[in-house]
């Protein structure tokens, strides 16, 4: 059973760094479920669609961040085959003047949406990044009272960082290509915290206590997952918890997930806070920026040069 917060400040800062040491916690959502449903019902509808009209909408030089990415692409660092899911990117867009724009443009691609085969999905899915972003900095506001900080520590951080939603297509695992493939094999998360809201079917898993959880998030809540940006910034105190995804036994339908990536400004250098209360070890991390813990991740699970990754597959 994961351990549940309520947003806002002056809660128990106790209770609050529990959950934060368990890595995964659940936080009523403020994302409207019928919202969340569109989407789902776009994304769905998008995902139907023959293969090459789907490698039609991929965005070269994004990394994967933006636009649709096809299965057997994504490959976690303790894997042994490429996950078996489709992917699909999208954010919001900063001015082409922007210096962070300008000083990495990979990080801040045009987001692209494919109404010419969907009509309507640009028109949702940009709601629900912006309602997303809105609950994610509720979030951050709560954690940041309970470490002893400003309310608005982390959320400066964030301001024009590279949030990017992902929605998740599993196929069913009777199409995958053998069975070394799983949906999604166990990792850590490597942005500030990710928000989880409800799939359209089981499949995620946390490790917590040496076994692996089923988590199911029920209608209402979303999950938010500790990543390893908030991980280095309390010297070890939250734990970037270790996840994956896989079908249960007998479960025969695919699963379509969505979920929020909140990442730094890529120029924030990621400085161990200063936790009141906490137990003083030694620092655990050196200090990077957020940019590079991104280009040293993205480079483990094979998406710095996911153009490349495609065309060998060919």
């Amino acid at each position: 059973m994961l351990t549940e917060i309520s947003l806002g400040p002056h809660g128990d800062r106790g209770h609050i760094r529990g959950a934060l040491r368990d890595g995964f916690f659940v936080v009523r959502n403020t994302v409207p479920e019928s919202l969340l449903d569109e989407a789902y019902g776009f994304l769905g509808s998008f995902f139907a669609l023959p293969a090459e009209d789907k490698a039609a909408c991929r965005v070269p030089g994004s990394n994967g961040q933006a636009g649709y990415t096809p299965p057997l692409v994504e490959t976690a660092q303790k894997a042994t085959a490429p996950d078996w899911k489709e992917l699909f990117h999208w954010g919001a867009p900063l001015p082409p003047a922007h210096p962070l724009r300008t000083r990495f443009p990979a990080r801040y691609p045009d987001p692209y949406f494919p109404d010419h085969l969907v009509p309507g999905i640009g028109s949702a899915l940009r709601e629900l990044h912006e309602r997303m972003v809105r609950f994610q900095h509720d979030v951050v506001r709560t954690l940041a009272d309970a470490l002893g900080a400003h309310p608005d520590y982390f959320a400066e951080m964030l301001e024009d960082g590279p949030v990017v939603n992902r929605a998740t297509w599993y196929p069913p695992m009777d199409q995958a290509p053998s069975e070394r493939h799983m949906w999604a094999v166990e990792h850590q998360d490597f942005d500030l915290i990710t928000a989880l809201p409800r799939a359209t079917a089981s499949g995620l898993e946390v490790l917590m206590d040496d076994r692996w959880t089923p988590v199911d998030v029920p209608e209402g809540y979303a999950v938010i997952n500790v990543g390893m940006v908030l991980e280095r910034l309390t010297g070890g105190l939250a734990r970037a918890a270790e996840h994956r995804v896989v079908a249960r036994p007998g479960q025969r339908e695919g699963r379509l997930s969505i979920v929020q990536f909140c990442h730094p400004a890529p120029w924030t250098t990621l400085t161990p806070l200063r936790i009141p209360g906490a137990q003083d070890d030694p620092q655990r991390f050196p200090t990077l920026t957020a940019d590079e813990l991104f280009q040293r991740t993205m480079y483990r699970i094979n998406r710095l040069d996911n153009d490349a990754a495609l065309a060998s597959r060919r």
